[in-house]
């Protein structure tokens, strides 16, 4: 928002003023005529989007951070943690920023110059780390449903904390360049948080950041859960039976057929709110670097569209553990026992139990290499 506060003043500035002057253009330039219900409305939306991601996000780590986390039968809770992790931060370290500085009081910034690059900086890298943690998760899953006997032997939790490991590190060389774009001005004797790099420079860093975190991972994930949609077709058409026509066999196939129909959704689900969630947000940003002549229509029309976009930014950053906790059953289960066990007194949890518990000794060794792929849906 503030890229396009400073650009405008700049501009009139430099219609209005020789370059060499020492005088400043009038402050009311920087403000930004936002009703009321709007600021109040955002803020209301924030506060329960923080509350609800603060919350569910402390409880993954806490989970994470236990023993009881060991029962889970993959690494999927590395992922989830390290989801937390990136999410939380964003939550905790640019929202109330953003709502102070850039909703209620647009100037002057009142954090100084290393919060200003520092506040760009973390939101771009968490957001290349949430995008790269979702591919690295679908290609998880993907491997885990469609060639589970090759997961289990490569994908090991020390690989999987290795991996979680290079994400962050590439998360974070690939949003430096916003510690060089980013600074602090003043426009008169107020400061403002904004570009100080050139205005090529800004755009190539966002085209940058909309490419390797929105297009690439959305490519990803789109084609990794069709090949996993397209299995559970085939699954679903394929007379995979778990032994001889019984009331245990029946049984597993109905619960079986049910799991299918919910991973399908859960995944259609999981692309669904990745665009819906991050696409505004990128094309808000990208406007900045495309649209030169800015009406006074157009520029009112960009703030309260930053509004919007910011607020779908912030709900994907809530909405993420819901889906994936959908995802992954083991995970789902230990999750609720876990909230028992904190808010029920006098409760001990359930440990997961194998969904094979009760079938007959026979059957359970037919039954394993499909319900192995079946588990974590």
């Amino acid at each position: 928002m503030t890229e396009l506060w400073t650009r405008r003043v700049l501009e009139n500035r430099t219609q209005q003023f020789p370059l060499t002057s020492t005088d400043s253009p009038p402050l009311d330039n920087l403000d930004v005529n936002t009703d009321i219900f709007s600021k109040v409305l955002v803020t209301f939306i924030y506060t329960v989007l923080f509350a609800v991601g603060l919350i569910g996000y402390s409880m993954i780590l806490y989970i994470s951070l236990q023993k009881r986390s060991t029962h889970l039968q993959s690494t999927v809770h590395y992922h989830l943690a390290s989801l937390a992790v990136s999410d939380l931060l964003i939550l905790v370290l640019c929202m109330p920023v953003e709502l102070y500085n850039f909703i209620w009081i647009h100037h002057p910034w009142a954090f100084g110059e290393v919060v200003c690059r520092g506040y760009y900086f973390v939101r771009d890298g968490c957001s290349y780390a949430t995008a790269l943690n979702i591919v690295s998760l679908s290609v998880e899953r993907y491997m885990a449903l469609c060639h589970p006997f090759k997961a289990r032997r490569r994908m090991s939790r020390g690989r999987s904390r290795r991996l979680i490991c290079a994400l962050w590190c590439a998360s974070l060389i690939l949003a430096s360049p916003m510690l060089l774009t980013m600074g602090q001005i003043y426009v008169g004797e107020e400061s403002i948080c904004t570009t100080v790099a050139s205005f090529n420079t800004a755009k190539t860093v966002l085209q940058v950041n909309a490419l390797l975190s929105f297009v690439v991972p959305l490519l990803v994930i789109t084609v990794m859960n069709g090949l996993i949609g397209h299995r559970f077709q085939r699954m679903t058409h394929h007379d995979l039976t778990c032994s001889a026509a019984s009331d245990h066999s029946i049984t597993t196939e109905s619960n079986r057929e049910r799991s299918l129909h919910h991973g399908v959704k859960v995944l259609r689900g999981v692309v669904f709110a990745f665009v819906i969630c991050w696409f505004p947000y990128h094309c808000r940003r990208l406007m900045y670097c495309y649209i030169t002549e800015w009406t006074n229509t157009l520029y009112n029309f960009y703030h309260y569209f930053y509004m919007m976009t910011n607020v779908l930014f912030y709900m994907s950053s809530v909405i993420n553990p819901i889906l994936y906790n959908l995802v992954s059953s083991n995970y789902r289960q230990v999750f609720f026992s876990t909230v028992a066990y904190l808010f029920v007194p006098c409760h001990t949890p359930k440990q997961p139990a194998d969904p094979l518990s009760q079938v007959p000794r026979e059957e359970q060794r037919m039954c394993r290499k499909d319900m192995y792929k079946l588990q974590e849906f």
